[in-house]
């Protein structure tokens, strides 16, 4: 996970983590345990997520199959149900599917240099556009 500058992207994340860790914590406390795969799989898939971001999916080892990253989300969202709503943050862990489809902080950023770029500026404009965004996101939702 990385940082967002989106204050509501921030509490979707934290959001997230709190209803896996409880969903973990639930399993254990029935006596059962999580799927465990192979090293290299889970290599595989972070490979990936670093390669593509969110954009071209993560293996689904079950499925044996590449699913995109919104699909994962919506899996994600229904496996946390029952977590999100003893934690009173099923709000908070819905979100996750915006972020999905709307794209995340790093995408943005991406799309402004190359917006800048495109237009004519040099690399140091093209950050400094991505800085004055980014800027502008820490404020959005305050």
């Amino acid at each position: 996970m990385d940082v967002s500058p989106r204050a509501e992207d921030a509490l979707t994340l934290a959001a997230v983590t709190q209803c896996v860790l409880r969903m973990l914590w639930r399993l254990r406390t029935r006596n059962q345990r999580w799927r465990i795969y192979d090293r290299f799989l889970i290599g595989e898939n972070r490979w990936r997520a670093q390669r593509y971001g969110v954009t071209e999916g993560l293996i689904d080892f079950g499925a044996n199959t590449i699913v995109p990253f919104p699909q994962l989300m919506a899996e994600l969202v229904d496996m946390l149900g029952e977590d999100a709503d003893a934690l009173g943050c099923r709000t908070e862990l819905e979100r996750v599917q915006t972020i999905a489809d709307a794209g995340t902080s790093a995408q943005r950023q991406r799309a402004v240099a190359a917006e800048s770029t495109a237009a004519g500026a040099d690399q140091d404009a093209a950050m400094t556009a991505v800085v004055d965004h980014l800027i502008e996101e820490y404020h959005q939702d305050l």
